[in-house]
């Protein structure tokens, strides 16, 4: 019951949080979607470069995130309350460790790929607050299974952004926000900043 409560309350969260103002504009289902393939062929190209090492993968990686996501958002959202719990500083050096987090994530877990295909499946709007729900499939050579994906796309300030991908149902704004709710409640503001600085060096450890 316990978990079922917690997980509950991180829905109703994101729900809240991600959702715009009522002022907010909406993006049309063909701008998300051609927003969406568009960087999911970018990121295949680069994938498919010879030659590339793992830090130039990265570097490029790091261009198409930052444009294609609001980590600034997502960030915030993640951090929960302790957001408002932080001085200014940290709260700079906490965005900047997270997208740098996020950007090597990901790098790392696409960096394997090779002879795929990504295409979009479908759209959705979501009727509470317009965010446009893209479904995507990486298809693999080999009869691997496909990689099947949902981004959450919303225009902010005139662009598109991705707000949370979900990777077989599972939520990117649900699982980190419990993982730094917990690393927070033992160790404060410093604890989730401690907790990024060692996620980063454990994924360079292991590119």
């Amino acid at each position: 019951m316990i978990v079922r409560a917690l997980t509950l309350s991180l829905l109703i969260a994101v729900a809240a949080v991600a959702a715009p103002g009522p002022a907010a504009a909406q993006i049309a289902p063909d701008q998300a979607k051609g927003f969406i393939q568009s960087m999911g062929d970018d990121a295949i190209k680069i994938l498919q470069q010879p030659g590339n090492t793992l830090a130039q993968r990265e570097e490029k990686f790091r261009t198409i995130l930052k444009e294609g996501f609001a980590i600034p958002l997502i960030g915030k959202f993640v951090m929960g309350g302790f957001w408002a719990k932080a001085t200014p500083e940290q709260q700079q050096e906490y965005l900047g460790l997270f997208s740098e987090w996020i950007v090597k994530t990901y790098a790392i877990r696409f960096g394997g790929y090779s002879g795929e295909k990504f295409n979009v499946v479908d759209t959705r709007i979501n009727e509470q607050d317009k965010d446009v729900f893209v479904g995507t499939r990486i298809d693999r050579p080999e009869g691997r299974p496909p990689v099947l994906a949902t981004w959450r796309v919303r225009l902010i300030e005139g662009k598109p952004k991705i707000v949370d991908v979900q990777v077989e149902g599972v939520s990117m704004l649900v699982t980190h926000r419990s993982e730094f709710s917990s690393v927070g409640s033992q160790g404060g503001v410093n604890g989730i900043i401690s907790s990024l600085k060692q996620r980063i060096d454990k994924l360079a450890q292991s590119s």
